[in-house]
């Protein structure tokens, strides 16, 4: 039996069967997915590697979230950007290690807008700990020049989303909008094989994301939250528990695939979310939707966020549809105002 045989689809052959469901495209969407996953080769080859060629700890630089630059987030990033580029795919990009969005030459230009967390976790890489690669995907808008309007698109108008993960197995999980698939690089081959095909976030929430020290800093509904989802615990068999690792990715794939509730509020003292509403929420909340859940801010569906800035944050909810509406009610019912 062929090793194809044994492992299922290839990541290639999954996105062309699929193209019929892009006929605009013209193969671009197709040829985009799959570069999207050459870069992700490169990338795993490049953290695995980490170690052993020094390419772990800082740069000594600073990003435009005013972060400390890894050594491995710029190796990410720059591999990235120059996979999409030369793909003749994407007419722009914006990354979150990038000050403002980048322009493909006329030359090199395609039909699609990429944006992109370039590696997700990256304080974890010193600790060995899984970190990961967020990617959305947006069609341009015909005769548009190129410029800042390109990039600041709501969630709604993706046409697909995925990420990552560089663990104990390299994982690419996407989706066009019709299924939510994952597939696994298999190292002795190169190649990304089919090894979940249209996941389904479980309805039940079974795990709880969230940093609960940082809860001084949370509006008050969120203590009712997770006080209301422990409360479950109270029968003969634990129904949750606290899973969370600190890279957003892959507590958000380990959710996906086990059924957890990933919190992680504004701060009610500046107002301000934590994570980006273009390189990390819209990918994942399109994600999310797709597979059955929900990504809220509390207030409105994250895919309906208007972003007015390239490095614009939010809150996020993300999980189980179910404990995210429920979430939503405690934002009406607990308002700051009344505390």
């Amino acid at each position: 039996m062929s090793l194809a045989a044994d492992f299922g689809r290839t990541l290639t052959q999954h996105v062309l069967e699929n193209q019929e469901h892009h006929p605009d495209a013209r193969g671009q969407l197709s040829a985009l997915l799959t570069q999207i996953g050459v870069a992700g080769k490169l990338i795993s080859a490049q953290v695995r590697r980490a170690g052993l060629i020094e390419v772990w700890g800082a740069t000594g630089e600073t990003n435009v979230q005013g972060e400390r630059v890894q050594k491995l987030d710029q190796i990410a990033n720059d591999t990235f950007v120059e996979v999409l580029k030369r793909s003749g795919c994407v007419a722009a990009m914006a990354s979150e290690e990038e000050e403002s969005f980048i322009a493909v030459p006329a030359d090199l230009a395609g039909d699609y807008v990429v944006v992109f967390d370039p590696l997700d976790g990256s304080s974890n890489i010193d600790v060995g700990v899984s970190i990961g690669t967020i990617f959305a995907i947006y069609r341009k808008r015909p005769d548009e020049a190129v410029s800042l309007n390109t990039i600041l698109r709501r969630g709604r108008d993706l046409v697909a989303g995925g990420y990552i993960v560089y663990g104990s197995s390299t994982v690419l999980v996407y989706s066009s909008g019709q299924t939510v698939d994952c597939f696994t690089l298999d190292p002795s081959s190169g190649e990304f094989f089919l090894t979940r095909s249209d996941v389904r976030i479980p309805e039940k929430t079974s795990l709880l994301s969230t940093n609960e020290c940082n809860s001084p800093y949370w509006p008050r509904w969120t203590s009712k939250l997770i006080d209301t989802i422990k409360s479950r615990n109270d029968g003969p068999v634990r129904e949750v528990s606290a899973r969370h690792i600190g890279s957003l990715v892959v507590d958000f794939h380990r959710n996906l695939v086990k059924g957890g509730l990933y919190l992680y509020p504004v701060n009610r003292r500046t107002g301000r979310g934590k994570l980006r509403l273009l390189y990390e929420c819209n990918p994942l909340a399109f994600i999310a939707e797709v597979a059955g859940g929900r990504a809220s801010n509390g207030e409105i569906p994250i895919l309906d966020m208007v972003p007015t800035e390239l490095h614009q944050r939010c809150g996020i909810i993300v999980g189980p549809k179910a404990d995210v509406e429920l979430a939503e009610k405690m934002v009406r019912d607990f308002p700051e105002s009344d505390s």
